[in-house]
């Protein structure tokens, strides 16, 4: 029986934590680096294009004037 005991190699323990904190915080960092970099290319850079877009062919008196026929400007005479 202790010959099978002495064969099996004890764990390693020490430094077993900080070692594990390593590994976590650079899996974090990728990780983090990655989400931030398909945010700003999936969301953020379309939403840019999308109100640049909207703007080149936005005109603020027609939309002005739009509203005031409408009638939702109380402050403005027709």
């Amino acid at each position: 029986m202790s010959e099978v005991t002495a064969k099996i190699p004890k764990p390693v323990l020490r430094g077993l934590h900080n070692a594990s904190i390593k590994r976590n915080l650079i899996v974090a960092g990728v990780l983090c680096t990655i989400s931030v970099i398909a945010t700003k290319v999936l969301y953020v850079d379309p939403k840019k294009q999308q109100y640049a877009d909207f703007y080149k062919t936005y005109d603020p008196n027609a939309h002005f004037e739009r509203m005031r026929k409408a009638g939702l400007l109380e402050s403005v005479k027709e």
